[in-house]
Formats: C-alpha cells, sequence, structure tokens
C-alpha cells in the first residue's frame, strides 16, 4: 500500500485519501483519481493475520474502479470511436 501510494502519482494518479477507513478494524484504504484518464480507485488491505479460523486468508486486497461514462460523438459509431 505504501508503495502505491509512492508511485501512483508519478504514473498521473492524484491520491485523494490514505489512511485507515471507518470500519471497526480500521483497514488500510487509498483513494486516487487520474483526471487524464476519468477513472477514480479505492484500494482496501485487510489483514487477517490475527483470524484463527483454519485457511483463513491472511490478507485480502479489495480493488473498487470506476470510471467516467462516455458517449459516441454524433455522426461516429463505437467501432470508429
Amino acid at each position: 500500500m505504501e508503495r502505491l501510494r509512492e508511485d501512483l502519482p508519478a504514473k498521473g494518479w492524484t491520491i485523494t485519501s490514505y489512511g485507515p477507513d471507518s470500519s471497526p478494524s480500521k483497514s488500510l484504504e487509498l483513494t486516487a483519481d487520474s483526471t487524464k484518464k476519468k477513472f477514480s480507485v479505492s484500494i482496501r488491505l485487510l489483514d487477517g493475520t490475527g483470524r484463527t479460523e483454519p485457511g483463513a486468508p491472511t490478507a485480502l486486497i479489495y480493488v473498487d474502479l470506476a470510471s467516467a461514462c462516455f458517449q459516441v460523438p454524433k455522426g461516429k459509431t463505437v467501432d470508429e470511436y
């Protein structure tokens, strides 16, 4: 997560938030926007190292990616756009 926070800005992303989320476990969350490509991403690290169930994952990463809505310009087809 720290590498993402450091490396995403060099690739055109703006970090809008970074830190623990509002869940009881205070999972680490990073939110970033790419204004050039019109994307937004939310990445959450769920640390399960304290879980005792057999076969429980030690960590999970959830990634949500959102894109702006695009419309094909008048007079064009999807294949041309």
